[in-house]
């Protein structure tokens, strides 16, 4: 079994809790240590109760708290392993673990994916307890094949819809910074998360939109993205596949992999 809370996540700070019938993990420590705290206490947990935070990189959304974190626990931290001398000058009190490829926390597997993001290592992760299986990729800036096979054996995913291309070009960002977003090493938009659910129509169940811009998207947008492709496709959602969108916070998406 595994259980798939997101807590935060956007632009501002991401973190998502992945439980097993034993093990406590945080994908990611973005946001603040004091509202991950809330979070979990919400659920029942207290920061003690979480056996590891893995992180996917190093940009600031996604590591964010992880210095008043280690301050209060010494939580097992595992990153990639380009980033791992970096994390621990973070996480000064935790045992930092560098990865480079499958690894296990308690009765959880997990599989690496490389992402294409301006960071010095960024990583999706598959991960794995008895038949459950859930992959989380996002801050990538490219659909490829390798993508599509990393999310296949997974009935729940989480997937990057960061953008709407429309809102991003006729916003306000600066001309780079546009051009760094739609970039094969920024973030993926709504319509390549379509494009890449649509490539995984059949396999993947459950569906988590995250990641959005609070600037340059809205969860209407996002949602009706995915459905629309789904309902080209003659797929139903509500039916034949459901389809959620992760908040920057106040999150009540909570899925249960038997």
């Amino acid at each position: 079994m595994l259980k798939i809370s997101p807590l935060f996540s956007g632009s501002k700070g991401n973190c998502t809790l992945i439980q097993s019938d034993n093990t406590n993990i945080l994908l990611d420590a973005g946001y603040s240590y004091r509202s991950i705290v809330r979070e979990l206490e919400k659920r029942g947990l207290a920061p003690n109760d979480v056996d590891a935070i893995v992180i996917t990189h190093e940009h600031g959304d996604h590591v964010g708290a992880l210095p008043n974190w280690a301050k209060h626990v010494a939580t097992p931290v595992y990153a990639p392993k380009p980033i791992a001398d970096y994390v621990s000058k973070r996480a000064v009190f935790c045992e930092v673990y560098g990865i480079c490829g499958s690894f296990e926390i308690g009765n959880v597997a997990v599989d690496v994916y490389e992402c294409s993001h301006d960071a010095s290592c960024c990583c999706g992760y598959r991960f794995s307890s008895g038949g459950s299986k859930f992959a989380c990729v996002t801050d990538t800036g490219r659909v490829t094949d390798a993508l599509v096979e990393f999310l296949t054996p997974c009935p729940t995913i989480m997937l990057e819809s960061n953008h709407d291309e429309d809102m991003l070009l006729k916003g306000d960002y600066s001309y780079l910074l546009k051009q760094r977003i739609l970039s094969d090493y920024g973030h993926l938009s709504n319509r390549q998360a379509a494009e890449v659910l649509k490539r995984l129509i059949g396999k993947a169940q459950s569906v988590i939109l995250a990641h959005l811009s609070e600037n340059n998207n809205t969860r209407e947008l996002a949602f009706s993205s995915a459905v629309n492709m789904y309902a080209a496709n003659g797929v139903v959602e509500g039916k034949d596949v459901k389809v959620f969108v992760a908040e920057q916070r106040d999150n009540e998406v909570s899925i249960c992999i038997d």
